[in-house]
This record gives structure tokens, sequence and C-alpha cells, in this order.
């Protein structure tokens, strides 16, 4: 089975994740901006990875515009975010809102913690920050939308690796040698 990594990043977090789970699975990986519809169509997994933003995900256009080819593919979903990776009231919120019907067809889709640091983010995205800190209720997640965060590890694809594995395993038979 062939496969392909896509991925859209904003501070960095998704693509350094996108790079891992190609090194692990040896695929190729590739920038949203530069993929054709031809790199989609010439492959049978397509792993997609985008960050959570203000509640969207950024790669939801393109899932939209080229929802026709994948769905004719195994698609697995990796989602680069801050609360909703530990909270699945909240990854049900962020599934139904970002075209859940669509989403629910994929293979698998998965959480993901990523990293905030808030020196390094453009004025806008600190003041979007600043405002859903305010508004946070948990004094946990207020603290990490304040100070930043960053939780970053390998071992926090071990579900999605296991998952493109077991695809990428299906259809596969050994051969049975027959000794006459």
């Amino acid at each position: 089975m062939k496969g392909i990594v896509i991925y859209q990043s904003k501070y960095g977090a998704t693509s350094q994740y996108a790079q891992w789970v190609a090194e692990a699975l040896d695929l190729p990986f590739v920038n949203r901006e530069s993929v054709t519809p031809l790199m989609v169509a010439g492959n049978d997994l397509i792993i997609v990875g985008t960050p959570l933003y203000v509640g969207k995900l950024l790669i939801a256009k393109w899932l939209e515009e080229n929802a026709g080819l994948l769905g004719e593919k195994k698609v697995l979903l990796f989602i680069v975010c801050g609360s909703a990776c530990d909270d699945p009231v909240l990854q049900q919120q962020v599934i139904n809102n970002n075209f859940g019907h669509v989403l629910s067809k994929y293979a698998g889709i998965f959480f993901v913690p990523g990293r905030c640091s808030p020196p390094h983010l453009s004025w806008i995205d600190r003041l979007l920050l600043k405002i859903g800190a305010w508004r946070e209720k948990d004094p946990e997640r207020k603290k990490a939308m304040k100070e930043g965060f960053d939780k970053m590890g390998r071992e926090n694809l071990y579900q999605l690796l296991a998952r493109a594995r077991e695809l990428m395993n299906e259809g596969k038979h050994e051969e049975v040698q027959y000794v006459g």
C-alpha cells in the first residue's frame, strides 16, 4: 500500500509531527501547498496533519476541496492542539464543528498535544490567546494559555502509527509454500 503524509502547519509543531510520522512509516511528507491531485490519487493511505486554530482545522479548506479524492482513500487525520487533546467532549465538538459528517468516514482521527510559545506568536494570535485565557474556567488550562506549554513528543503518535501500520498491512498475505 502506498501512502503519503500531507500537513499544514502554522508555527512548526504539525510539521514536526508530520516529519516524525513520515520517518516512522517510511513515507514522503509534503506541505499542503505543494500537494497535487495526482499525489493524492497515487496513494492508498493519506495521513493528514493539521493544527487546531481557534476551534477550526487549519487544513479544513483543503480537506473540503479534496473530499472527492479523499473519499476513495484510507485517511488518517491527526490534529495538533492544546486543550482538546485530553477532553473527549471537546474532541467531539471539534469534529462536529469541522464537517463531522465527512471526518467520521475517515479511518481514524487522532488528537495530539502540541506546543504554544506566546512570545513567538503573531500579535493577533497573542491577543486571541489572552481572550481565550480570560474566558477559560479551568485554572490549569488558563495557566497554560498564559504561560505557554510544550507537550510535543514522538510518544504522542503511538496510536496513529499503530493504526497506519494496521492499514498498510491490510491485504498483505504471507505466501504459503507447499512441499510435496
